[in-house]
């Protein structure tokens, strides 16, 4: 047996102790004397301190100490500790949209499992697996939501934590396509949080080579429209209402096409077949998916992956919860509030973004904020959780050295413990237990002093 929190078991033995000790010192009433002036002596009980050499009231001791050893154990979570193995597995196990391979996925975690290893799954969260494991693998779905490897590595420390009574040592171990899209700027200190090296299990995918996702940016919107010159900036091509600027009465789209009317659909933003993005950016109009605001609002800032812009931006529609079903946020403003969502549709994917353009000012040539247009321009998500990650970052993510030792993990202080509540159930029948005894010696000691008699009676 251990103890999850054993500070409070010794905390209750010395109250313990104090106790024991207490009832060393009795308040006793002194032997009866005949003085020849007792009759000026009040009369009231006349007691005395003394040292007991043996303690008093022996049952209402037990009973106090059971209490509070009852209580202080209950609050130290005593776990049953099971007998330790040699080595133990943390299996990450990537459900997310990069991973495709359901089949290969399963099979992986199926050679690896074995009897005691702790299986997390994780795409943009991470969750333990419990019950039946193995049925809980055979029912490996991938989700539509991005990987996140930090969350993941996160959970695997604290998993580790809730195995290290289980095993000497503890192997880490990840099942995934390990799209760049999953790693972010904290998954590396993270990683280095985990001591050791770790096992990767690549999955098959049908990978997509990073360079072929550099796509160019087209835009329809009016001559004097300012998302043209921040387009222009950006090195992208630019169209006038659907028009080429040189006038040859043909369309020219790129394979991310930022709509500032209506009329368009995703099949638009690529018109040689391949999957594109159509971003729909209304300049006055309702931006799709998105409801008027109750009361507008100005906001400071916006995000869109790692590109912001400070700005004071007026906010005049939002995106209630609804309209986040299958898909995802891709800007947010400063206060965590969704700025513009993707949706797939058909090979390709619509964007709507609810954030103003203002003509006024140097906002719109402004680096950041030709940045931030780019990062709303980059390809589909179901693009980009086909690209590999870079081979270095996934070297850093394998790391170095042997197994983690079960000494470099925290105990799991969070972890449940099955003999508190029973332990919590003595404390309180103790407590009940030394109240009706307290009372019965107080009506016992009501009755004695009944029966012995006054002073002046012992005088005359």
């Amino acid at each position: 047996m251990t103890f999850l929190a054993p500070g409070f078991l010794f905390a209750s033995l010395a109250v313990a102790a104090g106790i024991v000790a207490l009832h060393f010192i009795v308040t006793r009433q002194p032997r009866a004397a005949l003085l020849p002036t007792a009759r000026f002596v009040p009369d009231t009980p006349a007691t005395t301190v003394a040292r007991a050499r043996r303690p008093s009231e022996l049952l209402l001791m037990f009973l106090r100490v059971l209490l509070v050893i009852a209580a202080g154990a209950g609050m130290a979570k005593p776990v049953l500790t099971p007998r330790r193995g040699a080595q133990a597995r943390v299996i990450l196990v990537d459900v997310s949209r990069s991973a495709r391979d359901t089949i290969a996925i399963r099979d992986s975690v199926h050679a690896i499992y074995r009897n005691g290893d702790a299986v997390v799954v994780f795409d943009s969260s991470a969750r333990v697996v419990t019950g039946d494991i193995s049925a809980g693998i055979d029912s490996l779905r991938p989700t539509i939501r991005r990987g996140n490897l930090s969350a993941a590595l996160i959970a695997a420390l604290r998993a580790g934590s809730s195995l290290r009574e289980r095993a000497d040592s503890l192997e880490l171990v990840l099942v995934s396509p390990f799209a760049k899209e999953e790693l972010d700027a904290a998954t590396d200190s993270i990683r280095k949080l985990w001591p050791g090296r770790a096992r990767l299990v690549r999955a098959r995918q049908p990978a997509v080579d990073s360079a072929r996702v550099t796509r160019k940016l087209g835009i329809t919107a009016d001559v004097n429209d300012p998302l043209r010159v921040t387009v222009m900036l950006a090195g992208q091509r630019i169209t006038g209402n659907g028009q080429r600027a040189a006038g040859n009465g043909q369309r020219e789209t790129g394979n991310a096409l930022i709509n500032r009317g209506p009329g368009f659909s995703s099949q638009a933003a690529s018109r040689s077949g391949e999957a594109g993005a159509l971003i729909e950016w209304p300049a006055s109009t309702r931006p799709r998916f998105a409801v008027p605001r109750a009361v507008k609002d100005t906001v400071g800032g916006v995000m869109a992956g790692e590109s912001g812009v400070v700005a004071a931006f007026e906010r005049a529609w939002s995106y209630p919860p609804d309209s986040l079903r299958g898909g995802e946020v891709v800007a947010r403003w400063v206060d965590g509030e969704p700025a513009a969502i993707e949706k797939p549709d058909g090979p390709g994917c619509v964007r709507s973004v609810a954030i103003p353009v203002t003509p006024v000012g140097d906002l719109v040539i402004r680096t950041e904020f030709v940045r931030f247009v780019a990062s709303l321009s980059r390809p589909c998500a179901q693009t980009t959780s086909l690209i590999p990650a870079d081979p270095a970052a996934v070297a850093k993510l394998e790391g170095n050295g042997g197994l983690a030792p079960r000494e470099s993990f925290q105990p799991a202080t969070d972890a449940r413990s099955d003999l508190a509540p029973w332990l919590f159930a003595l404390a309180l029948t103790a407590a009940i237990a030394e109240l009706l005894v307290r009372r019965r010696g107080k009506n016992a000691n009501a009755n004695r002093e009944l029966r012995v008699p006054s002073r002046e009676a012992r005088a005359a």
